[in-house]
């Protein structure tokens, strides 16, 4: 929950009832200041949430039901909630949409959606924003082209279904001629577009087109296939240290946790390696859902003086990357977390309406 409400006088009342109805809600008896200071972490003493709770009581939302018992909600004190859950639920509508206002029709590419995306998390919560970008295998191919450069080398060109042009230079057992780079092209492209590049891997590796080729061209189509394999298997190879992307580092310099040299200088570092960073996020992966790491719980010793918050987002039904937030451990948790998983389903139905 976000810090800066404990400073709020309604504020603070308003999560001491929400505790109190959560607590009744779950149990069926009495709620204690002592329970209410626990479920929120220690954020309020207990003499304070007394104080707020005989406050409650004169206006009428809680009562206690029995001397020397906790408190329970009126029914003026639930239908304060609800009002309070309902004004939430508006808020939280009203801050999608104009997210999702963001996401405008110029963006057409998964590297626009992704640097978009870092960037909005950066600005809305005054962090860094990290995004890993899906990988290789995780794309869907949309076109196959190749292109001789060298007397051995061929540049393979890969159109994706999020319309990403990816290059890369293969270099060969053989030189082979212009006839010969089509026909791995037509291949390729005539058995596999808008398959992901792991099962076109996968399917090359068992040959499985080759083995059900007429008898007459199978040595030719297993030939074909098996320099196809070649080349797919350089250009997963390739990629295989992942990127990631990531805006909004020049907000740690802002804030007071500069001042101390050893946190400025872990967080440089993992920004500037990346490979801790990409790697806890790519752990997470397939998981769909929110993850928190607060200081001591994340596991590289450059981030203990951090909290990140980290969320996947999809295509076609499978967990292709994820985003989050890298900031402070004092950050405004209840923003944060609402920010990102806001952010991780608008990158997904951008993602699928890119590849509609």
């Amino acid at each position: 929950m976000a810090n800066n409400i404990y400073k709020d006088k309604e504020g603070r009342k308003t999560l001491v009832l929400g505790h109190i109805v959560h607590e009744y809600v779950s149990k069926a008896a009495p709620v204690s200041s002592m329970t209410v200071s626990r479920r929120m972490g220690g954020g309020l003493s207990s003499a304070t949430i007394r104080n707020i709770m005989a406050e409650l009581e004169e206006e009428g939302y809680i009562e206690q039901p029995h001397t020397s018992a906790g408190r329970i909600p009126t029914q003026l004190g639930y239908r304060r909630y609800v009002d309070i859950v309902r004004d939430n639920i508006s808020q939280q509508r009203k801050e999608a949409e104009r997210l999702a206002a963001e996401y405008d029709r110029r963006i057409t590419t998964i590297k626009e959606v992704i640097r978009r995306t870092s960037y909005l998390i950066s600005r809305e919560l005054h962090n860094a924003g990290v995004a890993i970008w899906p990988s290789i295998e995780d794309y869907y191919l949309k076109h196959f082209e190749l292109v001789k450069v060298k007397a051995e080398s061929v540049l393979a060109i890969l159109v994706t279904m999020t319309n990403d042009v990816k290059n890369h230079i293969v270099k060969l057992d053989r030189e082979m001629k212009k006839t010969e780079l089509e026909k791995i092209s037509n291949y390729i492209n005539s058995r596999y577009v808008t398959e992901p590049i792991s099962v076109i891997y996968e399917d090359l590796k068992r040959g499985r087109a080759a083995n059900h080729a007429p008898e007459s061209s199978r040595k030719e189509t297993f030939d074909v296939a098996r320099t196809a394999l070649g080349i797919i298997d350089a250009i997963i190879d390739e990629n295989i240290e992942e990127q990631i992307y990531w805006e909004g580092l020049d907000h740690f310099m802002e804030g007071p946790e500069s001042r101390d040299a050893d946190i400025t200088r872990n967080i440089l570092q993992i920004f500037s390696d990346k490979r801790d960073l990409v790697n806890m996020m790519r752990r997470e992966l397939p998981y769909r859902g929110l993850k928190v790491y607060i200081g001591e719980e994340n596991d590289s010793r450059m981030l203990k003086s951090c909290s990140v918050i980290t969320c996947g987002y999809s295509m076609r039904g499978r967990t292709i990357g994820r985003i989050g937030v890298i900031g402070p451990t004092r950050m405004d948790y209840d923003h944060a977390l609402r920010t990102v998983s806001c952010l991780s389903y608008l990158i997904s139905e951008k993602l699928k309406k890119m590849d509609d």
